[in-house]
């Protein structure tokens, strides 16, 4: 399970590929690399052809009505479905919303479970000054637009380390003042698509545009999280759209 995300840039491979059999079929590519590396490391003398054929994993479908359910293929099949995508990898290199640095790098995820230490960067990443205007903005803007973290609050028990949010708080002239780590999560991909105007707001409270050019951390999911912002960042720059499916 993942939060899928995905950067709606018009190209070229989206002109030739619909969007839908597009990240259904990059959703195939990557859970393929995974699945062959998570192989590799256990049997690293086993055979490309055995591993290809003789093991399976679950990928989710959706049918027609709307129902998902879970359907068994081999890793052979998913990488035979993803080839038709070989043409088209070119076009990706020089793409501006290449977030990701790969092939399709435009439409990544974040791995569940949502860890304790991913929180406490998120966290970490606000300013330390009570009176900074990203923050003050912020502060301003949760209560405003009913940001309250319950929604992913709702879902800790199943996609979460820590079972309760986590908080930092500020003394300023009017009290303290806190947020917690659901409140920015919900802004980040618990809150539905992200619009060109919402990504410009949410770079500059959240002060995302640094993350361009920050080292990368030791945490892989906190490097997926620094991908998503980064999509953020772009969208607002491309003029696009960010979809979430969490």
């Amino acid at each position: 399970m993942a939060l899928d995300y995905v950067l709606k840039f018009p190209c070229e491979v989206r002109r030739q590929v619909p969007e839908d059999q597009l990240t259904t079929l990059v959703g195939y590519m990557s859970l393929a690399e995974f699945a062959v590396a998570q192989l590799r490391q256990r049997n690293p003398d086993e055979s490309m052809e055995s591993i290809l054929g003789n093991y399976q994993v679950q990928v989710q479908q959706t049918r027609p009505d709307g129902t998902v359910t879970q359907a068994p293929m081999t890793i052979g099949q998913l990488v035979a479905q993803a080839r038709t995508l070989a043409p088209y990898r070119a076009h990706c290199a020089e793409c501006r919303a290449n977030i990701a640095d790969r092939p399709f790098g435009c439409i990544a995820k974040i791995n569940y479970p949502i860890r304790r230490e991913t929180e406490e960067w998120l966290l970490a990443r606000l300013p330390a000054d009570a009176g900074h205007p990203n923050l003050q903005l912020l502060l301003r803007f949760l209560p405003e637009f009913k940001v309250d973290g319950r929604g992913v609050d709702a879902l800790r028990e199943r996609l979460f380390e820590h079972k309760q949010p986590l908080a930092r708080r500020w003394t300023t002239a009017q009290g303290e003042r806190h947020i917690t780590s659901s409140q920015l999560l919900e802004l980040l991909g618990f809150g539905g698509p992200i619009g060109p105007d919402q990504a410009d707001l949410y770079a500059r409270m959240l002060g995302l545009a640094s993350v361009l050019s920050e080292p990368h951390p030791p945490s892989e999911q906190i490097e997926q999280f620094k991908t998503l912002m980064c999509a953020i960042v772009m969208a607002g720059r491309l003029k696009s759209w960010v979809g979430v499916d969490s």
